[in-house]
């Protein structure tokens, strides 16, 4: 009787956590699906671009801190010390707009942003040569 008991409660537990298991992949198990957006995000390609343009803004800045003085002294080309990184980027969002995977408001703000990139990248070499021709260096 009592392993009776036991194997009843085994099943009921059992049952329990698949169906536990199967609402929670499906977000109705304790309310929402907190990962509801990670879930989407292979499918949201304007997602990616925004992180991609975030992450290259970041990159930008981090390198720039890097390699100002090198930037200033150095005579290596340009893409070498310091690349832009609108370049691919820009390719990106028109490929995606071409395949229909953003609309025509979202292609006009990610380029947008990635003017901004480009702005971003030709003050640093500014700045870098500015600082470089009061030292005496000659870019």
């Amino acid at each position: 009787m009592i392993c009776g008991f036991i194997q009843a409660g085994m099943a009921i537990s059992s049952l329990l956590f698949f169906v536990g298991c199967s609402a929670w992949q499906k977000g109705s198990f304790l309310g929402s699906d907190p990962y509801s957006e990670l879930r989407t995000y292979e499918k949201d390609v304007g997602s990616r671009i925004e992180q991609f343009l975030e992450i290259a803004e970041q990159e930008l800045k981090e390198n720039f801190g890097r390699k100002q003085y090198l930037m200033i002294r150095e005579e290596q080309p340009v893409p070498v010390l310091h690349p832009r990184k609108d370049v691919d980027l820009r390719e990106i969002i028109f490929s995606s707009h071409k395949q229909g995977n953003i609309s025509d408001d979202q292609m006009t703000a990610y380029l947008a942003r990635c003017d901004e990139l480009y702005t971003l990248w030709e003050e640093h070499w500014r700045i870098a040569r500015k600082k470089g021709n009061r030292l005496g260096f000659e870019r």
